[in-house]
């Protein structure tokens, strides 16, 4: 028989055969990976930077609450409006108006201000709407400007602006003295009750003057 000689590497019978297959020559690996550019893992970085949530830190202000509500009809007119935001303000840097009905310039005094809200105190023209606008900067330096739009029904005497206190007041007077005059005009009786004792005092006062001359002329001749 014919003696076939065999590898100990080839020969699948034997135990200690190695099935493993064999290891990669040293650098042939690395060689066949291609390489990331420096510059492009530095590009997906910064992208993942920037879709990745804003920290509070840096988060911008935004209006959180009012109060009253936007677009509130009130019966009674409240005396202050809150304003409260996500951020704390920065309060000299802050600007409020307050506007009336047919858009006239309120006078309302100086706000307040508690870390991220305002408080603007209120004075009122009268029944309508009004308009709390506002540019706030927050301490990131951040600027919102927005406005809070409500409808009173009823202002009380108290919260009258000084203006519409006067106003109201000549109007009152007014109205006091045209009553008087519509009286008088309804009442012709009265009237001509005082015309007459006017004449009478005229008839008086003449009679009076009369008498003296005469006295006078009488005394001289005697």
């Amino acid at each position: 028989s014919k003696f076939i000689h065999m590898n100990s590497e080839e020969d699948p019978m034997r135990p200690d055969a190695d099935r493993r297959p064999a290891p990669p020559i040293p650098g042939e690996e690395r060689r066949g990976r291609p390489r990331v550019p420096a510059a492009l893992l530095a590009v997906l970085a910064g992208l993942a930077l920037a879709v990745s949530p804003a920290r509070p830190g840096f988060a911008h202000a935004a209006l959180v609450a009012t109060d009253p509500e936007e677009g509130a009809t009130l019966a009674t007119a409240p005396a202050q409006v809150t304003a409260t935001f996500s951020e704390v303000l920065d309060a000299a840097s802050t600007e409020i108006a307050v506007t009336g009905p047919g858009g006239a310039l309120v006078d309302a005094g100086a706000p307040a201000f508690d870390a991220d809200t305002f408080t603007q105190p209120m004075r009122y023209l009268g029944p309508g709407d009004y308009t709390v606008a506002f540019r706030v900067i927050s301490e990131d330096g951040h600027r919102v400007d927005g406005a809070l739009t409500f409808t009173v029904e009823q202002v009380p005497p108290d919260l009258l602006d000084s203006a519409a206190e006067t106003a109201a007041a000549t109007a009152a007077e007014t109205d006091a003295a045209a009553a008087t005059d519509a009286e008088a005009a309804e009442d012709p009786a009265s009237g001509a009750s005082a015309t007459a004792v006017a004449l009478a005092l005229l008839l008086v006062l003449a009679a009076a003057v009369a008498t003296a001359v005469l006295l006078r002329r009488r005394g001289a001749r005697d």
